[in-house]
């Protein structure tokens, strides 16, 4: 439906019964989602005189677009049969459906010049969707592109049919992945043929999972190692799922890519005590491992170990072979190397680094080599995509790239992080590591992908909008050459959220206006003066992360979760004297991971620090306030406009989506306070303890008595939270209304009222 248009009222709807072979439960959405079909068919004059034609020769892709065609057609109840073009009906009206290799006429019509696909490369998803007399021609460039052409097909009819048929589009950026991230995998759910569709239908062409238990991905948990067969066996149900999750993407033109982390602590696969002795190595991590922080490692300089890695991965690409290839990260969570200063073989092998690092890059780049030329080995075309510049920096990353053998593809992030959107700053540079990685991959002629989250950052909440900033990376990156995307953390499917698509309309036409498209967008999703209050919200949101313009690491930033205003760390910690000791912590581990951040992490510190939180929060109450209008505005009885996902509820209407835009804006408001009077509390108790030491009894009492009434502060802030998340857990469901599951409020809300009986008991005591 177009901006304007006068929207259709759920009770002058009636109903259908069938999509795709499969009962459809009847409901107002599904009678909205028929009237807007029937009217645009009638528009665009289809009728039952037509039929789909595909190539003898179709793709599996071009099979599925058909079929969803078909399905989407019958969702009007008009039945349009699918034939082979030898057997095309010479009365009937044509949808064409190919390619010029696949497609004579196709092929006859471009040779005329009526369609122009020849000129557009098959390794890109263009397609040209034109009506030529009384025939429909979808025309791909490639099997993909096809698919898309249909999806665009739909669209216009959706979207009433008005003008012209002839759309030509070739997506600005080639490759468009996309991840499920292991952060978000917790629930194991499984990846249904709807989210495959979904994904598709944002135009993501590559996706990569973790396994599903929200952790990581290792080899031994999906094949048997018969160097180490001790280890525990295979997980069955975890073999099923990614090949499930393959075939699923297959069908609609989606390369799957296991995200891999290796190698292991061991004692993930077995009773350390059975490794041999020459299996093992030792590290000292930056966080985590024994009390001096050291831990056990498969070591990669051990000849046997080297084996038992080459043989797991060639039993993997033979097994898996729906599999596309490899997302490769590492050194993180359970997977290291060793310390080459507590390895002698590693001592040995590493000439050029630091014998007390824990990511040697000498280390790494023989690791990778092993990995990928044993995938290539079994299967030439396996892909293996490296993330080379995380937990490196500076010289080591160029050594790294330069040496390392056999990678397909390099990934890396503005600024080497991993779960960022970029802050919009007015004099934007990509930084040194990304320009080593550019230009290594340039050398090496293999495709450069940019690592960001345009979705879900780890540091807000599940649907938090910030599509001023999905614009604005997606526009950037184009100005920087980038071809490849990849989005680390991708969208949750039920919340049709307005960050994919933005993602989805910037990955194709990046020099889109974005003021003009969000401000259409959101009337098109949340009806005229919603919508208004709604594009205001995002404005202010904008505002709120541009308050970081200036830092390179911010509260905003990947894994900073001691500064999220989301809730995937659970609920901030209560202000107690203990906070001091954390926050010096949270700070000083970080800096081991990356020593050249000092600076940056030290500027968490400062009073100006404090004072950009509060800025920072001060938008966000005014996006939570205007959000929260646009919520009581929008209409119960209209649909949103664009649903490429509708589940079991079907398409929500225009304020449950609202309530869906608000809930995340509202929390992160509400979280935001709480963190800044984390950092009010650090101040003032590391200033009591330092005016203690000094014996200045007068400057104690008098910042004692601010950190009281701090505390009482907090305490009123911590209830106003419970009573927000108790409001939430009234509005069923509860996770396509406030991106929280039953379970999640009733968490969060536990542990916020525990927090208040300790806030409140240790203010008992410091009163008295």
């Amino acid at each position: 439906m177009k901006p304007g248009r006068s929207p259709i009222l759920l009770a002058a709807l009636g109903c259908f019964a069938t999509a795709w072979g499969e009962p459809l439960v009847r409901t107002a959405s599904e009678a909205f989602e028929t009237a807007r079909i029937k009217s645009g068919l009638a528009n665009a004059g289809l009728n039952a005189n037509y039929q789909i034609v595909i190539g003898r020769d179709h793709d599996l892709v071009e099979e599925t677009a058909a079929q969803l065609l078909q399905r989407f057609l019958r969702r009007a109840s008009l039945v349009v049969e699918i034939v082979p073009e030898s057997r095309a009906a010479s009365g009937k009206h044509q949808i064409l459906l190919g390619r010029d290799a696949n497609l004579l006429a196709i092929r006859t019509l471009g040779g005329k010049g009526a369609i122009d696909i020849r000129s557009v490369s098959t390794e890109d998803d263009g397609f040209h969707l034109k009506r030529i007399g009384r025939d429909i021609v979808i025309a791909g460039a490639n099997p993909r592109g096809v698919l898309y052409g249909v999806y665009a097909l739909e669209d216009f009819i959706a979207d009433g049919a008005e003008s012209p048929l002839d759309i030509k589009k070739i997506p600005h950026f080639r490759k468009r992945s996309n991840t499920k991230g292991y952060y978000f995998n917790a629930d194991g759910g499984e990846f249904t043929r709807q989210d495959a569709e979904y994904l598709s239908r944002l135009g993501v062409n590559q996706y990569a999972s973790c396994d599903g238990s929200g952790v990581m991905s290792h080899l031994h948990e999906l094949v048997q190692s018969d160097i180490f067969p001790f280890q525990k066996p295979p997980v069955a149900e975890y073999r099923r799922k990614v090949k499930s999750i393959a075939a699923r993407c297959k069908e609609y033109g989606i390369d799957f890519y296991l995200m891999l982390w290796e190698p292991i602590v061991p004692q993930l696969g077995a009773d350390i005590a059975k490794y041999p002795v020459e299996a093992l190595g030792t590290v000292r991590r930056p966080w985590g491992g024994d009390k001096e922080g050291m831990d056990r490692t498969l070591c990669i300089s051990s000849p046997i170990v080297q084996e038992h890695y080459r043989g797991l991965v060639k039993k993997f690409v033979h097994d898996f072979s729906d599999v596309k290839g490899f997302f490769f990260y590492n050194m993180d969570g359970a997977t290291w190397l060793c310390t080459p200063s507590l390895c002698p073989r590693c001592a040995a092998a590493v000439k050029d680094s630091d014998h007390d690092l824990f990511n040697p890059w000498e280390v790494q780049s023989r690791l990778v080599s092993l990995l990928a030329e044993a995938a290539h080995e079994e299967r030439p075309d396996f892909k293996f995509n490296f993330w080379g510049a995380v937990h490196f920096h500076g010289e080591d990353v160029r050594k790294l790239l330069q040496h390392a053998a056999e990678y397909d593809a390099l990934s890396t992030g503005w600024d080497g992080s991993d779960h960022d959107i970029m802050i919009t700053l007015e004099n934007r540079r990509p930084c040194a590591e990304f320009l080593m990685t550019q230009t290594a991959a340039e050398a090496r002629g293999v495709p450069m992908y940019a690592y960001f989250a345009y979705n879900r950052l780890e540091s807000v909440p599940q649907g938090f909008p910030f599509p001023f900033h999905v614009s604005a990376s997606l526009k950037t990156f184009k100005e920087w050459g980038v071809e490849n995307l990849i989005e680390v953390t991708g969208p949750t499917p039920e919340f049709n959220s307005i960050n994919a698509l933005t993602m989805r309309e910037f990955q194709s036409n990046p020099g889109t206006d974005p003021e003009g498209f969000l401000s259409a967008l959101s009337i098109r999703q949340f009806g005229t003066a919603a919508g208004e209050l709604m594009f205001r919200s995002w404005k202010e949101i904008k505002i709120a992360m541009d308050t970081w313009n200036g830092y390179s690491i911010t509260p905003l930033s990947g894994s900073q979760g001691f500064l999220s205003i989301g809730t995937l760390f659970g609920v901030p910690s209560a202000i107690l004297p203990d906070i001091v000791e954390d926050f010096d912590h949270q700070i000083a581990m970080r800096i081991r991971v990356e020593p050249w951040r000092d600076s940056d992490y030290q500027r968490f510190k400062e009073p100006a620090f404090l004072e950009k939180m509060e800025r920072m929060h001060d938008h966000l109450v005014k996006a939570s306030n205007l959000s929260g209008q646009a919520a009581a505005t929008a209409s119960d009885q209209e649909f949103i406009d664009i649903a490429y996902y509708e589940g079991l509820s079907g398409r929500p209407t225009r304020r449950q989506y609202a309530e869906l835009n608000h809930a995340p804006i509202a929390l992160a408001a509400a979280l935001c306070q709480q963190r800044i009077n984390i950092v009010r509390a650090y101040h003032l108790l590391t200033e009591i303890g330092n005016a203690q030491a000094d014996g200045n009894t007068p400057l104690a009492r008098s910042k004692e008595k601010l950190y009281l009434e701090l505390l009482r502060e907090d305490i009123a802030v911590q209830e106003h939270f419970a009573g927000l998340l108790v409001g939430f857990a009234a509005m069923h469901p509860c996770y396509t209304r406030t991106s929280l599951t039953d379970r999640d409020i009733a968490n969060l809300l536990a542990a916020t009222r525990s927090k208040i009986e300790k806030l409140k008991a240790h203010l008992a005591s410091r009163e008295t």
